[in-house]
């Protein structure tokens, strides 16, 4: 649709055509090309026009023989370009009339009207594209998009699938949008494919409209051949659990001249899959801000300048890969120093860590050691001596960054509180809470004797 297009004509007189008479091909409907003259090629150049008169809205490209005319029984080939239409249609009906001129007087020969026979072949890998002035869109029959992950500012793959009914020649275009919420800047972003040489190595990436322009290369795309592309995008920051709609177009080149064929725009399957841990994470741009769903902190001696082992319990709501790390906040009031691997016992579960960074103004920061699954329980020991005030349960927040698979940017979570034991311990109100510190003395106090003589 809207392509240039060459139509080729062939005709073989019945009988001789005196130069001047005029050849009618008419039922060319369906064309964008303007009404006026237009050029004509042929095989015999010096026989017919180089130019004929199109009318557009009946069809009709009347052409006239020149010279000393054509010659029955011998082949006469044309062509000439139109533009295709917009929209799709099936081969009109062509018919063919010619017009000779007479030497003996005003009056020429008038022949009829009748059917051309059409071609059946195939064209720009459209079965009976060869029937002139059928149009289809150029668009693709299989059209998937997906991800590999949906963590919120993380390095995130799209996957693009796409099965073309057409050719696409080197040169034409695809373009997928409404990939809307990338952190990504416009620009150039690498593209990968599943058929070498078939698919330009970078695309033209606008983050506004959420669009990427891929040319195709080489010996072009094949109808029918499933082609995979795959480029790497950052995602945004803000939870969204609803898969963008994506749509995709194709804007093939045509070799016949200026004009492409032109598709129009249709939505793509996102499949509805999960991807990490995250129900229908794998869908176009849906992004999860990564947490823990259990999250709690205790301890197990609240006496001042003791040593207290500190219980903590998570578990992650994604999946979450070895190099990724985990930071806990507010654990102020220690007396323990700074240290670059503070042990890391773990009670339950596996991979958090052996050991941590830890800052005494109340940051421990813990790197995983390997894969973490979704829902899987994690208990952590680790022990600080208590300070030397008294003081109350600290509030304490945690946070995890999840290293990406497909790129530098991790998957940013939001600090988020931890829960705690309000329990008494040993006496101690609320003495099981994280780093409550009390200095341990008497309610009461107090000495007599019984006989005050000297020795």
């Amino acid at each position: 649709a809207s392509a240039s297009n060459l139509l080729t004509v062939t005709l073989s007189p019945d009988c001789d055509v005196a130069g001047g008479s005029l050849v009618t091909l008419s039922g060319l409907t369906g064309s964008l090309t303007a009404g006026g003259v237009i050029g004509v090629n042929s095989s015999f150049p010096s026989l017919i026009a180089s130019s004929g008169s199109w009318n557009q809205s009946s069809g009709e490209l009347v052409v006239t023989t020149a010279g000393t005319g054509l010659v029955h029984g011998v082949s006469y080939a044309m062509s000439f370009q139109v533009r295709n239409g917009a929209t799709e249609q099936g081969s009109p009906s062509i018919s063919v009339k010619g017009s000779v001129l007479s030497v003996d007087g005003p009056f020429s020969g008038e022949g009829y009207f009748e059917a051309m026979v059409k071609a059946s072949g195939d064209a720009e890998g459209v079965t009976g594209g060869a029937a002139p002035l059928l149009i289809v869109l150029p668009r693709f029959l299989v059209r998937g998009v997906g991800q590999t992950n949906p963590l919120a500012w993380a390095s995130n793959t799209l996957r693009v699938t796409l099965r073309a009914n057409s050719d696409l020649r080197a040169g034409s275009l695809v373009t997928v949008a409404g990939l809307v919420g990338s952190a990504s800047v416009d620009g150039n972003v690498s593209v990968n494919a599943s058929v070498g040489g078939a698919w330009a190595s970078v695309g033209a990436w606008e983050q506004g409209s959420g669009r990427i322009v891929v040319s195709v290369s080489g010996e072009g795309v094949v109808n029918g051949s499933e082609h995979v592309l795959w480029f790497v995008l950052r995602n945004g920051g803000v939870e969204n659990r609803t898969a963008a709609s994506v749509s995709v177009v194709a804007s093939a080149v045509s070799v016949y001249g200026e004009f492409v064929g032109q598709g129009l725009y249709e939505v793509m399957d996102n499949g509805g899959s999960d991807a990490i841990g995250v129900s229908g994470g794998g869908n176009p741009m849906v992004v999860h801000v990564p947490g823990f769903a259990v999250r709690w902190i205790g301890q197990s001696n609240p006496f001042a300048s003791a040593s207290n082992v500190l219980n903590v319990t998570l578990s992650p709501d994604c999946d979450v890969l070895a190099g990724s790390s985990v930071t806990l906040t507010g654990l102020s009031g220690s007396a323990t120093g700074d240290s670059a691997s503070l042990e890391i016992v773990s009670g339950s579960g596996s991979g958090v860590g052996s050991s941590a960074v830890w800052q005494q103004s109340g940051v421990l920061v813990l790197t995983v050691e390997s894969n973490l699954q979704k829902a899987s329980l994690h208990v952590l020991l680790l022990t600080l001596r208590n300070g030397l005030v008294e003081q109350a349960a600290r509030d304490v927040s945690v946070v995890m960054r999840v290293k990406s698979a497909d790129g530098e940017f991790f998957g940013e979570g939001v600090a988020a509180g931890v829960g705690a034991s309000s329990a008494e311990l040993f006496g101690v109100s609320g003495g099981s809470g994280a780093l409550r510190v009390h200095v341990p003395g008497f309610w009461s106090a107090s000495i007599g004797q019984s006989n005050p003589l000297a020795s």
